[in-house]
């Protein structure tokens, strides 16, 4: 007699490499899939439309009405004065648009990073790049031609010249 069992046959066959390789093909285009979904969504508060109309009203109050309507967080220190007294009136204006309004001749400047919106004082930015000017000014007052040899008079590849205490 012969006894046939079925689940002692359905184990001992393989499945085929062609089964495997749908499994592994579709696992692929899920994980593809969830990833570009998730940076879809982080993509889309950087164009976070927003709609409002203040008149005469502190730059402190369009902030806090940014932050009630987008997913923004507004950072800063003492040094950024948010008392000046703005209007603002737009109809589903993006974020960076309404900034670039209300802070159009202010010395405040702000950077987007994420879901963060910091912003600084422009006059520490201006010193920097006023020294920065004047360094640059200063090393292109002078220039110095030439060739460094060695102690046999051949000329030596890739030697520098710098200039005592200084960067030059």
């Amino acid at each position: 007699m012969n006894k046939n069992n079925l689940s002692c046959d359905v184990l001992k066959k393989k499945t085929s490499i062609n089964h495997f390789l749908l499994i592994m093909r579709t696992t692929i285009i899920l994980l593809f899939t969830c990833v570009f979904i998730s940076l879809a969504e982080t993509g889309y508060t950087q164009n976070a439309k927003i709609t409002l109309n203040k008149n005469n009203v502190n730059l402190k109050e369009v902030l806090n009405e940014i932050e009630s309507q987008t997913d923004y967080l507004f950072l800063y220190n003492n040094a950024v004065k948010t008392n000046k007294t703005v209007s603002v009136k737009t109809k589903n204006g993006t974020v960076r648009n309404v900034l670039n309004h209300v802070l159009k001749d202010s010395d405040i400047d702000f950077q987007m990073e994420g879901n963060h919106i910091i912003l600084s004082f422009i006059e520490a930015k201006k010193k920097d790049e006023d020294i920065n000017t004047s360094e640059m000014s200063q090393q292109q007052g002078k220039t110095i031609t030439g060739t460094i040899v060695d102690s046999k008079g051949e000329p030596i590849i890739g030697a520098n010249i710098i200039e005592k205490e200084t960067s030059n």
